[in-house]
C-alpha cells in the first residue's frame, strides 16, 4: 500500500511539475508524449522480465516435481 501510495504522488509531482513548467504548450504535450512513449516501452520490458521470470520458476517447479 505504501509503495502505491508512493507511486502516485511521484507521478502527480512530476505532472504538476510539468504542467507549470514556463515552457509552451506545443513543447509540453511533445514531452508528454515522450515521456509517456517511454513509459510503455519501459513498461513492456518489465513484463517481459517478469514473464520470463515466471517461466523459469514454472521450469523449476516442474523438475523438482518430476
Amino acid at each position: 500500500m505504501s509503495v502505491t501510495a508512493f507511486l502516485v504522488g511521484l507521478v502527480s509531482g512530476i505532472g504538476a511539475g510539468i504542467l507549470v513548467a514556463p515552457q509552451s504548450g506545443a513543447r509540453t504535450r511533445r514531452h508528454l508524449h515522450n515521456l509517456a512513449h517511454d513509459l510503455e516501452e519501459q513498461a513492456g520490458h518489465a513484463v517481459g522480465d517478469a514473464k520470463a521470470s515466471i517461466g523459469r520458476v514454472i521450469d523449476r517447479g516442474r523438475r523438482l516435481v518430476t
